[in-house]
């Protein structure tokens, strides 16, 4: 089952590579079937606006979304830990998932990087992995919306994961976070002003993590907490 592995692929930093890859990528998808149709037509367009674009623009975009972006973040904990201490643990507990799979992470990406998490579930039972891509349908709800909201084509990537997924985002937690942060983009200053705001709370109880009742989960229950809480879809909202 590759269609997983393929939509993470297209959720990675575009290179030259990727571009002669994409035809590919498509052709594996159709034929997998794995996806309801209009999603599919979704992924379709997404596709073509990637093959179209100057590889420079592609980046620049890219960059402004994923990496500029706190809200948009493509690392999982990222939105249910933000910078506590749990997250640590959380990486901790995944890697060792990972391990026990078979699959060795080679590269420089956290273990809760969209795309890692997406290959881990492309190697395990297609009704599990739709399981554990419904553990985390509140953070795709959320990141599509904030997307739309940037009237980005990448929206159709988490679209199709939840077409995928065997449980819907909570509508009511996703208007929430939207609500609290629309996935705008931050000028210099703003960024600037939230990393000198997170030495400013580096000894509070969210950092430090001792409002944290029962430590962290096992690796067999750490993704069960990924379906986040109404509150803990706010953590890392914008301003």
């Amino acid at each position: 089952m590759k269609t997983l592995k393929i939509l993470g692929y297209l959720l990675t930093y575009p290179v030259e590579e990727m571009k002669v890859n994409l035809r590919a990528c498509q052709e594996i998808l159709e034929k997998e079937k794995w996806l309801p149709d209009e999603a599919m037509r979704e992924v379709d367009r997404l596709i073509d606006w990637m093959a179209g674009q100057d590889m420079l623009d592609l980046q620049e975009e890219y960059v402004d979304l994923f990496d500029r972006t706190p809200s948009l973040c493509l690392h999982l904990f990222e939105h249910v830990h933000g910078d506590s201490r749990d997250r640590g643990q959380a990486l901790v507990d995944l890697s060792e998932l990972y391990k026990d799979s078979g699959l060795l992470i080679n590269t420089e990406e956290m273990p809760d990087y969209l795309p890692l998490f997406l290959e881990y579930l492309s190697g395990i039972d297609v009704s599990e992995a739709r399981n554990n891509l419904g553990e985390i349908a509140n953070i795709l709800g959320v990141l599509a919306g904030r997307l739309k909201n940037r009237k980005s084509p990448y929206a159709a990537a988490f679209e199709a994961l939840i077409a995928a997924s065997a449980t819907r985002p909570d509508k009511k937690a996703v208007e929430i976070a939207l609500k609290e942060s629309a996935g705008n983009i931050r000028s210099f200053d703003e960024l600037d002003e939230a990393w000198e705001e997170q030495f400013a709370f580096e000894n509070s109880l969210q950092t430090t993590g001792q409002d944290v009742v029962g430590g962290c989960p096992k690796a067999e229950e750490m993704l069960a907490r990924m379906n986040i809480p109404k509150a803990d879809l706010n953590q890392n909202k914008e301003i």
